[in-house]
């Protein structure tokens, strides 16, 4: 998982770090090679990731950190576990941000279930779009019961744009929807409209990036609520 954008600007680890550096009047490339690293590049990047919060490829780093530092290895685990729990904080408030802004948004609609979860291949789905594909909108003045009917006309409607094709594209052939009622309701049903299965919470989706050259595509891949 990414490391949030909202995690404060100095971590306690990069406080520790830069402090001691100061210190000892070692700069960034000779800390690294101190800490073990022999590719001085490579180590840095390490540094960086480090010092931004992201602390799932540092461990060799942080092995290499208390000699570098002339500190005591509790003291840099601290730091760690301090920087750890200060980025599972912004995570958590970047999630419940998101959550209010979704529930804010959200307005009754369907996804379509497929037999592909994941799009084959996966840059047609970046280029036309998830939502293009996958989700149905409601006509809402047409009311809650009309919500199935338009789910399973919306399936036919996307189906007839490519005429002849029994396939989406990139996820195959349609083998259900699911029609979200409200952000904690949802129903699955089968091609003939028959309900399933009652669903928790509303069927979503999650960001996948990808990446062309330095430019980056966001797509959104169906995710199970479960």
């Amino acid at each position: 998982m990414a490391v949030p954008s909202s995690l404060h600007s100095e971590a306690p680890i990069e406080t520790l770090v830069s402090n001691r550096c100061r210190k000892f009047g070692l700069s960034k490339a000779e800390l690294v090679r101190q800490a073990g690293y022999q590719n001085v590049a490579k180590g840095l990047r390490r540094l960086h990731e480090l010092c931004s919060g992201d602390l799932s490829k540092s461990a060799v780093l942080i092995r290499g950190l208390p000699g570098a530092l002339a500190l005591a290895p509790d003291l840099v685990s601290a730091a760690v576990e301090e920087t750890r729990q200060q980025v599972e904080q912004a995570r958590h408030r970047a999630w419940a941000e998101e959550d209010a802004r979704w529930r804010a948004a959200f307005k009754p609609h369907a996804i379509i279930l497929t037999e592909r979860s994941r799009p084959e291949p996966f840059f047609v789905a970046a280029f036309i779009g998830v939502d293009r594909i996958l989700r149905v909108d409601f006509d809402l003045t047409a009311g809650r019961a009309s919500f199935v009917h338009q789910a399973l006309n919306g399936i036919r409607l996307k189906l007839a744009f490519k005429s002849g094709s029994d396939a989406l594209p990139a996820y195959g052939r349609p083998t259900g929807v699911i029609v979200n009622y409200t952000p904690d309701r949802a129903v699955r049903f089968d091609l003939e409209g028959n309900a399933l299965e009652i669903l928790p919470r509303a069927y979503r989706a999650v960001d996948v990036q990808l990446w062309i050259g330095k430019n980056r595509l966001q797509l959104q891949a169906a995710q199970d609520p479960s």
